[in-house]
């Protein structure tokens, strides 16, 4: 600190840096912070809540009772009706649970342009494998491999097929491991 001073021949004492939550940042100091994309001040506007459901009413009247929520997720109903579908199909683990549906959500995909998605036709499969630490690593790449070698089975290009391995950090709460099969679209993976 000492050097700096020195440096730009001022003199007085450095207090340390406070960091704060951009919420919690007054206007006046809001309009000092650089955007990250341009770098430029006074271009961010105040943080504000971004719901990702999209809201309905539900009945003849429209109120606060009558708010509904379409589903963002099509995996809910997988995970909700597991032990029904456990026990109506006699199924052990390993077995796997596939759904098709819509799913709407506000999502903002910047690429070349902006882009806006609202309903997504999403297509899910979970597959439950025994818990075990020394069983489940084996099972899940029996897995990967199978669903790659089926694709590649029914005349699915190799080269239009990606395995998307998620990070630990990017894992759902509730896994272990995930691998998405991602295809290559003209438009886009």
């Amino acid at each position: 600190a000492d050097k700096m001073k020195r440096k730009a021949q001022k003199q007085g004492s450095l207090k340390p840096l406070e960091l704060k939550e951009v919420a919690e940042v007054p206007e006046d100091e809001l309009a000092k912070i650089p955007s990250p994309a341009t770098g430029e001040p006074g271009s961010l506007t105040p943080p504000r809540a971004f719901n990702l459901m999209f809201q309905t009413q539900v009945g003849a009247m429209s109120d606060a009772s009558s708010a509904a929520y379409l589903r963002p997720e099509t995996a809910q109903g997988i995970f909700v009706n597991f032990k029904n579908v456990q026990q109506t199909a006699r199924a052990k683990v390993p077995f796997g649970i596939a759904q098709i549906g819509k799913a709407f959500r506000n999502e903002i995909t910047p690429r070349n342009f902006i882009f806006r998605s609202r309903e997504f036709e999403q297509m899910e499969i979970e597959y439950f494998i025994p818990p075990d630490d020394d069983v489940w690593p084996a099972a899940h790449q029996e897995w990967i491999d199978r669903c790659y070698n089926w694709l590649l089975s029914i005349g699915v290009k190799k080269d239009l097929i990606d395995l998307d391995i998620h990070e630990k950090d990017k894992l759902a709460h509730y896994a272990r491991a995930c691998t998405d099969v991602a295809f290559k679209f003209p438009f886009g993976r």
